[in-house]
Parts: C-alpha cells; structure tokens; sequence
C-alpha cells in the first residue's frame, strides 16, 4: 500500500473539513473546534500513515492483549494505574465461549445474579458490587436487559475499580466493555459450525473485505445463527445475529466507520431450583430439573447503528468522536425456581416487556505535549446520552377456574391448572402497571498524566454529569400524580501515581470514585429522596512482562467501598441494600505465552466483604442483624485457569478449571434475614484441536468434564439458584480463507 503523508503547511492550519470523506465532513467540522488552540501551537510535522495491511488483524496475539482503548484512548495496559483484565477472542475461541456471561467467567471475582424480580439479561457482580449497570459496547453505554453475544468480539475489556470519570454513572466493582471487531486491509475469512450435545447447532462467519486500495476502504461482516437446548429439561435458546461495518481511511488521519449490530434472541428462560427448608441449601432433585412451562419465553431484539471518527492532526493529537442510536425491545414470561417436585401450580416471576431507545454522542479529544521537563497526556470530552424507556407487565389475573394447559409440560409431567385470564404467555399488558423513563443525561470530563520524572508518572481526572430524568406511571408507586424527577449533578475524580523503573515494570497507587443516580436500572420508582450511589476505590498493584512481553503477570490490594447501594430487585421493596458496604481483596492475574507453544491465562480473586451500615425498606430500616453480614453472592474465592499446548504445528491440546467459593443469599426486609447457602463449586473443562493445512480445523471441547453438580447463578434475595451445564460435548469445523 502507498504510503502517503498528512501535512500541515503553517503553524497556523489544521487538517480542513473539505478533505473528509462522506458523512466524516459534517461530523469532524463540527468537531474540530475545540482542538484548534492546541493544534495552532504545534509546529509544521509529518505523520506518516499507519500500515495496518498486515498478514492478520490487529489483536491477534493469542492470550496477552497488550492493548486497550478502555481509557478513551489507544494505551498499553501496563501504563493504566487500575487492575485490568482482558479477554481476547482467541481464549473465547478456543473455549467455545458463546455468550457474553461464559466468556466472563475467565474473569476473577466475577460471579453471576440469576433473574432478579423477572430482570431479563446479563447480571453480575465485580468484587462483590453489582455490574449489569457498567455494560458498555465500545465505550458506549450498553445498560439494556438482554443476553449479549461473543460472534463480534475482538476482546473484553475489565476494567476494575470506580471508572466514573471515564464513564459517568458507574459502580465501585468496575466496567466491563465490549471491543467490537472491526474492518482491516487483508482479504480474510472464515466459516464456524459446531454441533454437540443436548442439540447444540451453531454457526458463524467473519469475512473481512477490502473495498478500495486507494481510501484504504474495508467492510467486516460477521453473521450467527444459534439453536441449542440444555441439560436442563425444556430450556432452550435460539439466537440469529449479524454485525456489519464499513471503515474508510484506515490507518490513515481520517478513519471514518458506519456499523450496525443485529441481535435477535428466543429463549425458554431458566429460574433455577429452590431451596430445602431445613438444610437451607438447594433441594436435591435431578440437575436436569425445570421449573416452568414449555410456553415460557424470553423474546429480545437489539439494534445498534454506531458512526464512528478518528481524526488525526499529528502524532501526539487525536479527536474520537462517536454517535449510536440502539433500540431494545424485550418481553419475558417464566416461571421461578421451586423448593417441592412434582407441582401442578405455577410460580410466575412477574411476566414483563420493555421498549427502550437510546441516543448516545461522545467526543474525546487527546494530546500529548511538554512544559519544560514534564511531558503530559491529556484527554478531555463531552457526552450526551438520552434514554426512553417504557416498560409494563403482562395481565396474569386468576380466573379461579382449573383447566388444562395444552401443550405445557415439564419434566414428563402436565401441569393441571392455568390461572389466567388471557391465556399463558400472553402478551396483553396490564393497563396498571405502564411505566415510563425519560432521562437525558450530559457530562464534561479532563483529565492529565504527567511523567514529572524519569520514570514517574501522575494522573489526575475530574468529571461533572448532569442527570435530569422523568418518570410517569399508571400505578401509584410514584404518589398521588404519578409522576416524578430527579435531578442529579455530580463531580467524579479519577488519580493515580505510577513508577515504571523500566520497560517491563509497573508499580502504581491509585484511588476513583463514582456515583450512580437511581431508579433507570434498579426499582420502578424516582429513589425515595435517597441520595446518589457513591463508591470508591483505594488500589495499590503491580504489573510484569515477562518473557520479552509475551506473558503479563498483575496483582492488586484494594478496599472498595459503597454509599446508599441500591437494591437491584424490581419487585423489591427493600429501597436501600446497605447505607454502607465495603469489599477488602487481593488479585493475582497472569496472560500470555510461555515459550513458542505454550499458552496460559487465569487469575485468583480473595474478597472479604462486609456490610457496615445496613439499609432501608421503603423508610424502616433493614433488621439490625445485616450489619456485620457478608454481602449476598459474594464468595471468600474464585479462581480460573485454562491452558493449551500445541504439541505439533497441527495438534494442540488444552484445558482448565473455573472455581467459585460458597456464597450466601438472603431477602432483605425488617426481618431477621433468611440465610440460604450456595455451595461452592470447581468446573473442569478440556480441548483438542487439529489443523489441516492453516485452512481447516477441527476441535473438540468438553464442557464440565466431570460431570459434577454446580449452581452457577444466584437470585440474590434468596428463591432460587440456577446449575450450570452437565458433561457436554461440542465438535467445531472451521475453514479459513
């Protein structure tokens, strides 16, 4: 590819809006202005264009991602002063890693929430925080309740700690974004199928394209269809995705994308099993044992269109600039996780659907520069997001009469009556109970790293957002008008020392907060006049490259705390979890190659965790017996670690172990808490992998190899717990071109 040079022919000019390329030229003349100032004082410079046509994608280097735009800006992950854990394709590849929530299990201190009052989607927790509100695609909030997919991931970013000045509204666990794969200049493709047990069918495709030589203009398509059913009795999923991206201007100055995510899902939702009264652990029935209906649903459809700009004025000086407007819609029938076997009644975790729209624009602009001896990295921006949502539940009014429910069955059993009136499953939404979100929110952020001496490194960040929202409701939970606001305005500070004695080390101090508003995530109401959520993180750490930088090796001490902590049940009343909570932990972590054929990744997270203050139900406090307790799903332990070796250049071999610690749940209420027990758990998986001539490959994966009985999710307050898969086999072919 020619390279060509981007010149600015005065002190006095930047790049002009007239030499973008299509819908580039609005967004970047509208854009440029803040960045003139800084620009006027740079002198006359070439940048020579980024020669991005390699054999492969960029990111191809096996477990040790080395990179990261988690931070707003492309860095090596060794200079971010924060615990961060990536996790590249090619771990998710090779586990046969299909959804967002097995991929994250590769994540230590993660643990999973099961469908908390009917909530549809991912749900987890991060040091024992809860995180399905820290969800971003791309840098971009991405909070919506469904089940995400792995067909279009280049990596996962992690990013641990109070990441609100980065953000804006966030948590104290941390973030977990979602690097989308993105165009290149090498012709390049493959094709997936995969067929195993309980039957799984699954197939994708990645084609990479060059347009134009001469734009360096490129388009990415990646495609899935998904249909597979459990070990678990009747519970089943079909998904069909597809996630196509043009990019103009690669490596050049002036990168220019358009991208749109299609994921449509249909699912027979699973809610667990319960609990034994007396030993207060899960009832001993079969794994395979279901507690709903073959007419239960979990119907999602997501829709994201994303325009993306970069825009280089030199070597030091950039612009990102983003717009996306997604579309969510989601509807669940299902039915909860129950303590007896056989019944004949139904269990119903309030049927609900939602129709959400969002628009999102954000603008950050970096630069790199020095005064006198001190050389600075500085990044500032503005964002706006707007939020509409509506959501509502499904009429399930008792007709007080029994009939059969044709076609309903479970577990080889028919349930004998059908409380509603409309029928199961139906889809007529309860006048009542409409609700509706409207929220705008706006945020302007800088922040500076300064090498003030050799090796010496100190970051400061501030971040103001604005939240005005309103909330409208037929019900009365929100008072006698139906309707209320919040209006939040909060500052969030990012800092951080770092002293890299040489190439390879990092040593680094940091503290963040955040704050969270209230209400859009969690209950159907405006908060109660509680203040915001407000956490903190106090985080002291270590990173090493090793092996000439093929292995990354971290470890970190933190405290991480929490203010006013929101419950995340919608059908709760319990408004407050806790007043105050912390979580004390230590991390190791390591990613990479050992040699040319040898591939680890793994962690360890040990979490002590205590609520110091207990919360409120509505204005009553929470049972005094709280204060003091470890919060709920929230394990002394995990571990993770898969390995592959590859014996010959056509054969390799791997395999590894997930382990969570015991866990409690408990309802929150005046109540003394009901305490039930999670037990704890290791999951062995393996894989085998033969490659034919660098286009064909073949590869076996066993899914829980032993074979054990394990409860992955947890509802946290308490009904139910949800077991992960029994032994499971899957066959993979993968042809490249």
């Amino acid at each position: 590819m020619e390279k060509r040079n981007i010149k600015k022919t005065s002190k006095n000019s930047v790049a002009k809006p007239g030499h973008l390329h299509g819908i580039g030229a609005a967004v970047a003349a509208m854009l440029m202005a803040p960045a003139v100032s800084m620009a006027q004082a740079e002198e006359t410079k070439v940048l020579n264009q980024i020669d991005v046509k390699s054999t492969y994608e960029q990111g191809a280097v096996g477990y040790n991602s080395s990179t990261t735009t988690v931070g707003k800006t492309t860095q090596a992950v060794k200079d971010i002063p924060q615990a961060i854990t990536i996790v590249p394709k090619e771990l998710i590849q090779d586990k046969n890693n299909d959804n967002l929530k097995d991929a994250l299990r590769n994540v230590a201190g993660m643990t999973f929430n099961a469908g908390e009052g009917g909530r549809i989607g991912d749900n987890m927790n991060l040091r024992g925080f809860y995180s399905f509100g820290d969800l971003y695609s791309d840098g971009i909030r991405d909070t919506a309740q469904y089940n995400r997919e792995t067909f279009n991931l280049e990596q996962i970013d992690v990013l641990r700690g109070s990441g609100s000045m980065l953000f804006g509204r966030g948590q104290a666990g941390g973030v977990i974004n979602q690097v989308s794969k993105t165009p290149f200049m090498t012709d390049k493709g493959n094709v997936t199928a995969t067929v195993g047990s309980y039957d799984y069918y699954r197939s994708t495709t990645d084609i990479n394209k060059v347009i134009d030589e001469a734009s360096s203009t490129a388009i990415r398509i990646n495609a899935m269809v998904h249909d597979a059913k459990s070990s678990r009795d009747v519970v089943s999923s079909q998904r069909e995705g597809l996630a196509p991206t043009i990019t103009w201007g690669i490596g050049t100055a002036n990168q220019i994308s358009i991208g749109h995510y299609y994921l449509k899902t249909n699912n027979v939702p699973d809610y667990g099993i319960g609990f034994n009264s007396t030993t207060r652990l899960p009832v001993n029935v079969s794994a395979k044992q279901f507690s709903g209906t073959t007419a239960d649903y979990e119907d999602n459809v997501t829709n994201m269109t994303t325009i993306a700009q970069e825009y280089t004025f030199d070597a030091d000086t950039k612009l990102n600039t983003k717009l996306r407007k997604s579309n969510y819609t989601r509807a669940l029938w299902s039915n909860k996780g129950r303590s007896s076997y056989p019944y004949s009644t139904l269990a119903l975790a309030s049927p609900r659907g939602a129709e959400e729209d969002t628009y999102a624009f954000q603008s950050d602009f970096s630069k790199k520069f020095a005064t006198g001896t001190f050389k600075h990295e500085l990044l500032m921006g503005v964002e706006y997001l707007k939020e509409n949502l509506n959501r509502w539940t499904y009429d399930r009014t008792a007709n007080g009469a029994c009939g059969g429910v044709s076609g309903n069955t479970v577990s080889g059993y028919s349930l004998t009556c059908d409380p509603f009136l409309y029928g199961y499953g139906n889809q007529r939404k309860d006048p009542s109970s409409l609700f509706g979100y409207k929220g705008n929110s706006y945020a302007a952020y800088i922040q500076d790293m300064v090498e003030f001496s050799r090796g010496w490194k100190l970051l400061g960040g501030v971040r103001q957002d604005w939240l005005r929202a309103d909330y409208s409701t037929t019900g009365t939970s929100l008072g006698s008008t139906n309707q209320a606001n919040v209006n939040f305005s909060e500052k969030s500070y990012r800092s951080g020392l770092t002293y890299q004695p040489n190439e390879m080390t990092t040593y680094y101090l940091a503290w963040n907060d955040s704050f969270n508003a209230t209400a859009d995530l969690y209950q159907l109401s405006a908060g109660s006049g509680y203040p915001a959520e407000r956490s903190s993180t106090t985080e002291v750490g270590a990173k090493w490259d090793l092996y000439d930088g093929d292995l990354s090796v971290r470890t970190a001490l933190y405290r991480a705390s929490k203010e006013w902590e929101r419950n995340t049940d919608l059908e709760s009343t319990g408004s407050i979890n806790a007043k105050k909570r912390h979580t004390d932990g230590v991390e190791f972590e390591f990613a990479g190659r050992i040699g040319s054929s040898w591939e680890i990744f793994g962690g360890l997270a040990l979490m002590d965790a205590k609520i110091d203050e207990r919360g409120y139900s509505s204005t009553g406090r929470h049972h005094s017996s709280i204060d003091g307790m470890t919060p709920r799903n929230t394990p002394k332990y995990t571990y993770n670690l898969w390995t592959t070796y590859r014996v010959d250049p056509q054969f390799k071999v791997g395999g590894g172990a997930t382990a969570v610690g015991r866990r409690i749940i408990y309802g929150l209420s005046g109540n003394a808490p009901d305490i039930k027990n999670v037990p704890s758990y290791v999951r062995f998986d393996a894989m085998a992998q033969y490659d034919i001539k660098n286009e064909y490959t073949i590869k076996l994966n066993i899914q829980n190899l032993m074979n054990k009985t394990i409860y992955e999710s947890a509802y946290e307050n308490g009904g139910f717990v949800v077991p992960g898969t029994k032994r499971a086999f899957q066959l993979t072919g993968i042809y490249k071109f």
